[in-house]
């Protein structure tokens, strides 16, 4: 079998990154090229001065019948076809959304790995990018991380593994929001929403426990609690409550209907601080439950927060689905369950980045009060899988008050 070598001679292509002369290289010849070798120069500026680094890449080009590929075609633009297909179809349709959301991920995906074809990466990305594979990150998230390294760090800084290995630690962390303050208005209402099997039910309890004994430094009361359930459908949920509020002083209503939810807003919200609601588990794909579920929730007047339920251990597409079916709630943050269950949290770092959602709190076990904490940047990168994380360096980052 003859070997495909290139015959014509070298020739050399500049840009200002690595990854932008391959960019022009496939403009040219597709992936019909074979590089050579790959330099970063620094050119001259005037009188010698302010001197600036440029990539050049010496590769020659494949003979014409020995080539693979057809010339790249025109540059699909995908956002612009996007906006007009929603425009002709009824511009808001949320399933309408979902579908092309998951088809411009599906791009991303081909994109990257279009990009790594025939480049030969560093060791350093190399390493990087497994890394991040290990711990579960979207490919699109990863090539984000990727892309950053590449404008922001020199060929001499990738032969230091660990101080790149820290800014993408870094990196990783300022890319998750978190929300900062407590509102302070009461009586308020919150509201747990989220699929079956998430731990909702005990995350409600939690909370309950937490706000009843929030005050109680000092001598001073605790916030008035009150537990409204509306799951009718699971078996034992409204007797599970009920026990947990027995054991913490804390009444446990049911509402069946959206006449029985402001009936008990109206009867207690003037004698409690905090209305904490929990609702039945539905699957993203259970729309008609969902819609039901939604109209018990239109509740009027009182300041609500609505808070999406998600398991640390879902998987990337499901908690896309997820998170994007229960728009419909308007939920303002995430609590994220069971993160004892799991060493790979780079689905929810990444799909949180994608959609631009905070977190509010983490669970990670059944016990109740605790078992329960606010969300927090360090919590999320001290359980990365294999990365090496510089505990005082993130504490002082993201924790400037020094809390762990």
């Amino acid at each position: 079998m003859a070997l495909n070598i290139p015959e014509l001679p070298p020739m050399v292509m500049h840009g200002e990154t690595q990854a932008d002369c391959i960019k022009k290289l496939r403009s040219i010849y597709g992936s019909d090229f074979h590089i050579i070798r790959q330099e970063e120069k620094k050119s001259e500026g005037v009188l010698g001065l302010f001197k600036k680094k440029h990539y050049e890449v010496t590769y020659t080009p494949l003979q014409p019948e020995r080539r693979k590929s057809p010339a790249p075609s025109p540059v699909f633009d995908f956002e612009e076809e996007k906006r007009k297909f929603i425009q002709a179809n009824g511009g808001g349709n949320p399933q309408m959304k979902l579908i092309l959301d998951e088809l411009n991920q599906l791009r991303r995906n081909i994109d990257e790995k279009t990009a790594n074809l025939s480049s030969d990466e560093p060791a350093t990305i190399v390493q990087i990018r497994e890394l991040l594979r290990k711990n579960d990150f979207t490919p699109c998230y990863i090539q984000k991380i990727v892309d950053r390294i590449r404008k922001e760090c020199s060929l001499e800084d990738l032969d230091d593994f660990n101080a790149v290995q820290r800014s993408v630690v870094d990196w990783i962390g300022e890319s998750i929001q978190t929300v900062k303050n407590e509102y302070l208005s009461y009586p308020q209402v919150i509201v747990l929403v989220g699929p079956t099997g998430v731990g909702k039910t005990t995350s409600v309890a939690k909370l309950a426990a937490k706000y009843a004994a929030l005050t109680l430094k000092g001598g001073v009361q605790g916030k008035r609690v009150h537990i409204i359930t509306i799951d009718t459908y699971r078996i034992g949920a409204q007797q599970q409550l009920e026990t947990y509020g027995d054991l913490m002083g804390i009444p446990v209503s049911l509402a069946e209907s959206a006449d029985d939810m402001q009936k008990l807003l109206t009867m207690y919200s003037k004698d409690v601080d905090v209305i904490l609601v929990d609702t039945t588990g539905r699957s993203p794909k259970d729309y008609e439950g969902l819609a039901k579920m939604r109209s018990i929730l239109d509740l009027k007047k009182l300041p609500t927060r609505v808070f999406l339920t998600v398991s640390a251990a879902t998987k990337a597409s499901d908690l896309r689905t997820i998170m994007q079916q229960y728009e419909i709630f308007g939920y303002e943050s995430l609590i994220v369950t069971k993160m004892d269950e799991t060493d790979c949290l780079g689905s929810i770092i990444s799909i949180m980045d994608e959609k631009n959602k905070t977190a509010a709190y983490f669970t990670d076990g059944q016990r109740v009060p605790s078992n329960i904490e606010k969300a927090t940047q360090v919590r999320m990168l001290i359980q990365l899988a294999d990365f090496k994380i510089d505990r005082e360096h993130i504490n002082r980052k993201f924790s400037p008050e020094g809390t762990d």
